[in-house]
C-alpha cells in the first residue's frame, strides 16, 4: 500500500511538472533506473533544465572542469546538487555551448546539455 501511494504521488509531481515545464523553452531531466532520461538535450541559451529524480535511489547532478575544460565557452562552471528521491532541481543556462555532467555516486550516469 505504501508503494502505491508512493508512486501515485510519484506520477502525478511527474505530470505536474512536465506540464509546467512545457509553458516555457525549459526541459526536464527524469532521473530514473541509474538514468538520465532523455541523455542528450538541446535548449535555447536562457533556458533551464530542470532534475526530477524519479528513482528510490538518490542521484546528483555533478560537473567539473575535467570534463568541461575544452568548451571555453564560460560553460566551465562546478555544479554539484544533491538529488534526493522525488527531488526537483533545476539550472538556468545563460550561455551558449555544451555541458557535460554526471552522478559521482554512480559515474557511469551521464548527460549532456546543448545550448544554442
Amino acid at each position: 500500500m505504501r508503494k502505491e501511494i508512493f508512486f501515485t504521488l510519484a506520477i502525478l509531481s511527474i505530470v505536474f511538472i512536465i506540464g509546467f515545464v512545457s509553458l516555457g523553452g525549459d526541459k526536464i531531466v527524469l532521473v530514473n533506473r541509474f538514468e538520465y532520461q532523455p541523455e542528450d538535450i538541446i535548449i535555447k541559451k536562457g533556458s533551464s533544465v530542470h532534475w526530477f529524480n524519479v528513482d528510490l535511489e538518490g542521484h546528483n547532478i555533478t560537473t567539473d572542469r575535467g570534463r568541461n575544460k575544452d568548451n571555453n565557452l564560460g560553460l566551465d562552471i562546478e555544479l554539484s546538487k544533491d538529488l534526493d528521491t522525488l527531488r526537483l532541481i533545476s539550472y538556468e543556462f545563460n550561455e551558449e555551448g555544451e555541458f557535460q555532467y554526471y552522478c559521482s555516486l554512480h559515474p557511469y550516469m551521464t548527460g549532456r546539455i546543448i545550448i544554442k
